[in-house]
């Protein structure tokens, strides 16, 4: 088995050469080394470190994308396949349109309120409110769901004017919600739909009569509430809303409380093959559904006896088979058993449910494609109630997916759409080493159409988004075209820069969907674009509508291009940051000269060159992955790669000098982890992570002997705004990966530039001695532990690395001084942490404890040599006895780990396998977790689940063995 494997890798080895080789040669080649990593989430769009779309599933067209955490982006798209449609993004249900929005929704709305009784009528449109306040819904007492207005009095009357499409009221079911506490009363125009008794509750949904209806053909509705607090809590909410139809749905042969049907049935035990198609049921009696006892739902033939079998025979056009998903839709009531032209569909056990749904497989279908189909039934009533019902439908295709592949800067997808192929690529040109590129807010959305069977096909593609609570778009959302871009532009509407900070989310910024390319555009109804596209193939002529929420591109395809058609996504976030009381604008955009139209038309420019050199640069990243750790391991520094680079943006401040942060502005215990992947592709980028703390440090703004945390929370940038400074661990963070930028390079410049604060930095951790007493560590999450022997392990290191940057420099005294200092603090950290065969969490702890020495990589990695090779044999040696199911904990406190402490404790030992040993268990976690979230870096070992941090820059470290072999 080991020779099979060790062909096996060098076959794989000679493969990638061959594929990189060839990659060389030709411009352009969609080719990857394919992973087999089910991601925890994939990576779609992320355009900012506040605007990241994920897809939480394994089908793209399972689930909505996922919007900065939580938020749900309804981002949808078809196919449609000479003249058959087939969805393959997104979620193709349709949230209720909102008319007038609720507070609940998290939407603002106003109107006029009293509290003192007012005069008959006040629920009438044509009353005089002019006495009345006018302010925000929701109206309710502190604490209240959405509670804008405070009502402490007994009662309240509320009145709202709304104005509403006509069309809305002539082709869909208007509705109103509504939350109330206590007794409550609405009206619309006048006249009474809600009354209530003495209760309470939230999100009441009840549909409009046309008798209501009719009073609003003009277009406005005077939406009229009381609500009487007994007691506690009071809250008045309520809005007006459309129904959005599904696609449409065929009812081919209906259930029968849609459509009356007859079927033959019998209650004696029929002879064999009864569910055949060609078994003459001739002798059975003829009755109408539903069948069952007369407790049951729509039943119009009586049935008491223990069992019934019925039979119901259906013809229907050919094409549905073809063009369509066919479903079923049945009741039952108890045991059930169903066939479709003899082969079993359903087979329950002692249960009764009403409206049930099941797909028809391929298997089955293809039984059908003569047009006719015998749907065959037995149930068996045990006691009680008793039903049979059941009906055959026609819907919208799934596009059926066929590959998954997450990439370092792309994210690629297949999907078989009937006798077509579609391949969608969403790729993030993130090239660290070409900053121009990297510093651009813009991803694209690639779209190729290939024949499966060689033949000539009409294919046009459509996407639709709805970016209204995402982005908190309310009327905002606009499309125009300008030098010939087709764009949609979409934003929280009267933005302030910098305000709403205390939210905690983005609240300025624009996000913009469009392309160069031959698109038609619209925006509008959802479902009515939909129908026109499924129709036409494009959008050419659809109607003008006043519902801005939904923007739509649709755009045919060429069938077996050698090259994709694409939209392109992007992000104006205005400024990144107020950098010292300097407002930064965003690199790409530095001067204030470049506007939107501008970056997009040169990323249109670039198109091509950009994505041959994605495709390019994600071969070499997971052969050179690869190469230095396996295939699990290059998958995942692939998914690792795009969720470290989103997490930063990027600026330059007045002098010039390059700033590359996250929202956070650190903290440098978060850059520290991550800086493996920028000095493997960039380390000036590491240089521009660390300036703003090299400019705090020497600006007389800080004023201590080591660095700040942190430098304060997007967008205001003023410093550490994070309580409790960690001396030790920042200072040797910053030292360390000094030294790795200078190692890098093979120079000490950037060191040389700051080498004033290098040397109070190294000074001080000289000062603090081996022992590091109770200070802060990056760890401190799982608990306080004083005189701890990682973080000393780091201090040491830390002293050893500017002894280095010294000796580069051609400093001799101070490069002896520092590297004599280490050396005989290593000695007496070994003796120390001494505890047999292994070595302890921390100086003061008993034997028993442990911890992973995550820090001590890089007394390997930057050639200090501090440590001897015993120390580490007996160290990893001892974590693989501690190995739970997903990996080794981070000490003898807990079962949970660090992923990214996991990948830098298993670079420990120069030893390929022992690293393999510790890192697929990690790799086995994100393959396998339940929960379905951007990787998180602090993970439980004994289950399939996170403990928290999700989505963070700090998988960024799993680069570090790539870093070793560069």
């Amino acid at each position: 088995m080991r020779v099979y494997k060790t062909l096996m890798n060098k076959t794989f080895i000679c493969l990638l050469i061959v594929v990189l080789v060839a990659c060389k040669n030709t411009p352009y080649s969609d080719e990857t080394i394919k992973s087999d990593l089910r991601a925890p989430a994939y990576p779609l769009l992320t355009l900012h470190p506040h605007v990241k779309l994920w897809s939480m599933t394994d089908e793209l067209n399972k689930q909505n994308m996922t919007f900065g955490g939580s938020t749900q982006l309804p981002f949808v798209g078809f196919l449609r396949v000479d003249g058959v449609m087939f969805h393959f993004m997104g979620s193709k249900e349709l949230p209720m349109q909102a008319i007038a929005p609720m507070a609940l929704d998290h939407e603002k709305w106003e109107g006029k309120f009293t509290s003192l009784v007012p005069d008959e009528g006040w629920e009438q449109p044509d009353f005089d409110d002019k006495y009345w306040q006018l302010s925000e819904g929701a109206f309710g007492t502190p604490g209240m769901w959405e509670a804008r207005t405070r009502w402490t009095s007994s009662n309240i009357w509320v009145r709202r004017e709304v104005e509403v499409d006509p069309y809305l009221l002539e082709h869909k079911k208007i509705y109103l919600r509504y939350s109330h506490d206590d007794v409550f009363q609405l009206y619309i125009n006048g006249k009474q739909l809600v009354s209530t008794g003495y209760d309470w509750g939230a999100n009441f949904k009840v549909e409009v009569p046309d008798s209501i209806l009719q009073t609003m053909k003009s277009g406005k509705a005077l939406i009229a509430a009381h609500c009487e607090n007994r007691m506690g809590g009071g809250l008045v909410d309520f809005g007006l809303f459309a129904e959005e139809p599904t696609m449409p749905v065929e009812k081919i042969a209906p259930i029968s409380y849609e459509k009356e049907w007859t079927g033959r049935y019998t209650m004696e035990q029929p002879q064999e093959n009864w569910e055949a198609k060609e078994f003459d049921d001739t002798t059975w009696t003829e009755g109408q559904a539903a069948f069952g006892t007369d407790d049951q739902r729509n039943v119009h033939t009586p049935w008491f006896s223990p069992d019934i079998w019925v039979r119901r025979e259906m013809i229907f056009d050919p094409a549905l088979v073809k063009n369509k998903q066919l479903y079923l839709r049945y009741s039952h009531d108890d045991v059930f058993q169903l066939y479709v032209n003899g082969m079993q569909l359903v087979s329950t056990g002692y249960e009764w449910k009403s409206d049930l749904r099941v797909n028809i497989p391929d298997s089955i279908a293809e039984t059908m494609k003569d047009g006719k189909a015998v749907i065959a039934a037995h149930c068996e009533n045990r006691m009680g109630g008793a039903l049979v019902d059941f009906g055959l439908y026609a819907e919208l295709k799934e596009a059926k997916q066929t590959s998954v592949d997450v990439q370092a800067t792309q994210t690629h997808y297949t999907f078989e759409c009937g006798d077509v192929e579609l391949k969608l690529t969403f790729t993030a040109p993130y090239l660290l080493d070409d900053l121009k590129t990297l510093a651009r807010p813009v991803n694209y959305i690639s779209y190729q159409a290939k024949a499966l069977d060689g033949k000539e096909h009409d294919v046009a593609v459509y996407f639709e988004i709805d970016p209204h609570k995402a982005f908190r778009a309310g009327q905002s959302t606009q499309m125009y075209e300008k030098d010939g871009l087709a764009l949609m532009k979409t934003g929280q509407e009267k933005q302030k820069l910098w305000v709403n900070k205390e939210k905690g989310e983005r609240s300025w910024g624009y996000f913009y969907l469009g392309t160069k390319d031959d698109v038609t555009c619209a925006q509008g109804d959802a479902a009515e674009m939909r129908a026109y596209f499924m129709k036409e193939g494009d959008l050419k002529q659809m109607r003008k509508s006043a519902e801005k929420r939904y923007a739509a591109f649709a755009q045919k395809l060429d069938v077996d291009s050698d090259f994709p058609q694409h939209l392109t996504a992007a992000f104006d976030g205005l400024y990144t940051m107020a950098y010292f009381g300097e407002d930064l604008r965003p690199y790409w955009n530095k001067d204030g000269k470049t506007s939107i139209e501008d970056l997009y038309a040169e990323a249109e420019k670039d198109y091509k060159e950009v994505m041959a050199k994605c495709y390019a640069f994600d071969r070499q990243l997971m052969a050179d992955a690869y190469l230095a750790g396996g295939k699990e391991y290059a998958e995942l520094c692939a998914l690792a790669y795009r969720q470290s680079v989103s997490a930063f943006q990027m600026s330059e401040d007045s002098d010039g000098e390059l700033l590359y942060f996250t929202p956070q502005v650190g903290p440098v215990d978060e850059y520290y982890p991550a800086s493996p992947l920028y000095l493997r592709y960039n380390p000036d980028l590491v240089k521009a992570m660390l300036n703003p703390f090299f400019y705090y440090s020497e600006s007389g703004k800080w004023g201590k002997p080591f660095p700040p945390h942190d430098l304060g929370g997007y967008p205001i940038v003023n410093g550490q705004t994070i309580g409790g400074d960690m001396p030790v661990e920042e200072a040797g963070n910053g030292l360390i990966m000094t030294a790795a930028i200078a190692k890098m390079e093979k120079n000490a410049s950037y060191a040389e530039k700051h080498w004033k604060t290098l040397t109070q930095w190294a000074e001080y951790l000289l000062e603090n001695g081996t022992d590091t007493g109770d200070q802060i560590i990056t760890d401190n999450f799982a608990g306080d532990c004083p005189h701890h022997a990682n973080l000393s392990a780091k201090g040491i290191l830390g002293i050893a690395a500017y002894a280095r940057l010294a000796e580069m420099l051609d400093k001799k005294e101070e490069a002896k001084k520092y590297m004599n200092a280490a050396s005989e603090m290593a000695k007496e950290w070994e003796m120390a942490a001494y505890a047999g065969d292994h070595y302890r969490l921390a100086f003061d702890q008993p034997d028993d404890s442990w911890g992973m020495k995550y820090n001590l990589v890089w007394d390997r990695l930057l050639g200090l040599n501090l440590f001897p090779e015993r120390v580490i044999q007996k160290e990893t040696d001892f974590y693989l006895t501690k190995m739970n199911e997903f990996g080794c904990p981070l000490d003898s406190r807990h079962s949970y780990t660090k992923a990214d402490w996991i990948v830098w404790t298993a670079s420990l030992s120069a030893d390929r396998m022992q690293f393999r040993k510790l890192m697929l268990p990690l790799y086995k976690f994100m393959n396998e977790t339940t929960d379905r979230t951007p990787m998180a870096d602090l993970i439980n070992t004994d289950g399939k689940t996170i403990v928290g941090f999700t989505g963070r820059t700090v998988v960024g470290a799993y680069f570090i063995r790539l870093l070793e072999k560069e």
